[in-house]
């Protein structure tokens, strides 16, 4: 398997380990608030691993799981049923054991151990603060694992367990003599002076089961509706609890914390279905507007964060995300968000207009530092060299293959520009300014005339990936345009052939678009940004593409979407794809190391239930027509 990970998740609680969630090496462990409360977690049967017999992931937070004896052959001898839970204050695991066949008591144990370590250094961030000094202690009903950290934070990991299991150090053993014997383990990962409060699974499940009903979201095809119903699960199970409502995490294992331009894209793409969380994407990001200028951060008056950590090294400073500003997309886009919700949400115009007039002078000074018009950023090299969607170090370089350099305009970030200035023309109307509606809107229209007169292609039909720092255009076939499409910047007229490139031989690999066209300098089917195909770039261009009327392009690019994810066993689309070209009889090739599942990938079939149902409605006619 290239991915053996396994995740449960509820709130800000998440159980990472291998697909039997064992927790023993590696990056596998119980995470909260960028923790690793537990870095070992692991059931022994007689001395030796279970061997698992069927694995049912109930619901995103619960697991039901049968297994026997190691080396089972004909007959069982023990069988054990296991439900795990996570519920956002525990995590619950309860074994079922029942002897079959023999005599003698079996020897139940569960290994444990806890290091607290910050989940940037687990992963490899540089200059960590090595191992922890980890207290453990026997306590009533169990075993307690603590930890202060350098700020004075105290952690604890309380492991309470029925019946009685004796303690030696390393882990409880059970002598179970019954025939049939359960056993109740609970964790409670805590910080400060919270206190132990048991979850109800059974409740969320019930809160689960009712979010299908009140969507009400149907399609006519079986497997689309379990992608659809996935999707739904999915996006309630990333989103976590704060002041402002519960907010959409980036994607799991790594990126459950507030991040500024994915969660304004998946609030776009919910706000139709789920308005509340998209609301609480606004509001938040609102109340984490910068205010002044950091260059640790890259914090300027009236930008969107890009990231949020709370773990050690952050609370430390030895991290910049407390939060971290280091993107030039999301200011636009958070205005562009509050637009868009003013419709159905007017209050939110007025509510937020601060926030969102702090975000439009920052798209007119700081984001703009060279006057010229356009958005743009400088590439880092001691932080995030790509300011943007595209932000690895090599995605984005001149038709000779140079790296960019001085301050770089990308084609999407000036639609997401027009698309705010518009939404800022509607919020003014509506708030009975009707001078600065117009003034936007004419800013608006400028904005419109100079991006196609610098950034069209007239020899590919198509937009270039932007302008370099002299100013000159990057002449490379990228799916940037088509993204760009769903911002409505692209003159009507010009739609139609950027589709057509997008959905040519070079962009067009049948499961989406490539990131990279085929036969470009730097494509690689299998690289991050140049070649890949990513759905949430793709989805993009599809909203886009129904956006001109160009519909059957829209829902050809649904359809692909929607067999993506019909490909996967449990119904996700991945993070990205290799962009290996579509052939019959072939599934896809997820990207090997990626989110999953991951926040925009979670509301793309939400988001495009609708093109799909359209594109069905158009077969069904031109099936009738035929008949005719």
């Amino acid at each position: 398997m290239l991915n053996t990970r396994t995740v449960l998740k509820e709130n800000d609680l998440y159980l990472v380990g291998n697909r039997h969630y064992k927790i023993a090496e590696g990056e596998s462990g119980l995470y909260r608030r960028d923790t690793r409360f537990l870095s070992h977690y692991e059931w022994r049967l007689d001395g030796e691993r279970p061997q698992h017999l069927l694995q049912h992931e109930r619901y995103p937070f619960w697991l039901h799981e049968h297994s026997a004896n190691a080396n089972v052959g004909y007959t069982m001898k023990v069988g054990i049923s296991r439900d795990l839970t996570v519920t956002g204050h525990e995590v619950r695991d309860t074994l079922t054991v029942t002897r079959y066949l023999g005599e003698g008591p079996q020897v139940v144990t569960l290994a444990l151990a806890a290091d607290f370590v910050d989940m940037f250094e687990v992963r490899g961030w540089p200059g960590g603060l090595g191992e922890r000094t980890v207290r453990t202690q026997e306590v009533p009903g169990g075993v307690e694992f603590s930890y202060t950290a350098g700020d004075g934070l105290h952690s604890r990991a309380l492991v309470q367990v029925s019946p009685a299991a004796a303690w030696d150090g390393e882990k409880l053993t059970w002598t179970l003599t019954e025939t049939e014997a359960q056993i109740q383990v609970s964790v409670f990962p805590l910080q400060g002076d919270e206190q132990p409060t048991p979850g109800d699974p059974a409740a969320l499940a019930a809160e689960y089961d009712a979010l299908h009903g009140a969507l009400n979201l149907r399609l006519s095809d079986p497997l689309d509706q379990q992608v659809l119903d996935q999707s739904i699960e999915d996006l309630r199970s990333l989103s976590f609890q704060t002041e402002q409502g519960r907010f959409p995490a980036a994607g799991l294992p790594w990126f459950v914390a507030p991040f500024g331009r994915d969660s304004l894209i998946i609030a776009m793409m919910v706000k139709d279905h789920m308005p509340e969380m998209a609301l609480t994407v606004a509001r938040y990001l609102a109340a984490r507007q910068g205010s002044k200028y950091d260059k640790a951060t890259l914090e300027e008056p009236g930008k969107i964060l890009h990231e949020e950590r709370i773990g050690e090294l952050t609370r430390m400073g030895r991290t910049p995300h407390r939060p971290y500003y280091a993107t030039a997309d999301a200011t636009p886009l958070f205005v562009w968000l509050v637009g868009e919700l003013s419709a159905a949400h007017p209050d939110i115009a007025r509510e937020l207009r601060p926030q969102w007039e702090a975000a439009l002078n920052w798209c007119l000074t700081d984001g703009d530092p060279d006057g010229d018009g356009f958005i743009e950023y400088t590439p880092d090299e001691s932080g995030i060299t790509n300011a943007v969607w595209k932000d690895s170090g090599d995605s984005t370089f001149t038709a000779e293959g140079v790296d960019i350099s001085g301050h770089v305009a990308v084609v999407e970030v000036q639609g997401y520009a027009y698309a705010a200035y518009l939404a800022a023309a509607r919020m003014y109307r509506l708030l009975n300014d009707e001078g600065q509606a117009v003034e936007w809107e004419t800013r608006a229209a400028s904005l419109r005339e100079r991006f196609h007169a610098a950034f069209w292609w007239p020899e590919r039909g198509y937009y270039v990936h932007g302008l370099n720092g002299d100013k000159k255009p990057l002449n490379v076939l990228v799916s940037n345009p088509a993204h760009t499409l769903w911002t409505g910047i692209i003159p009507p007229e010009f739609a139609p052939q950027v589709a057509a490139t997008a959905l040519g031989s070079q962009l067009w690999s049948g499961w989406g678009i490539r990131t990279l066209g085929e036969g470009e300098i730097r494509y690689n089917p299998v690289s991050y940004h140049n070649g890949s195909v990513w759905p949430h770039d793709t989805a993009a261009a599809a909203l886009g593409m129904h956006r001109y009327g160009l519909n059957a392009e829209a829902a050809q690019v649904a359809r692909a979407l929607f067999d993506v994810a019909r490909a996967a066993d449990d119904r996700r689309l991945s993070e990205l794809l290799a962009g290996f070209r579509r052939e019959s009889h072939t599934p896809p090739v997820p990207y090997p190391a990626a989110c999953h599942p991951q926040g925009w990938d979670a509301a793309i079939p939400l988001a495009l239930a609708h093109l799909l149902r359209h594109g069905q409605e158009q077969q069904a006619r031109k099936l009738e027509n035929e008949l005719a």
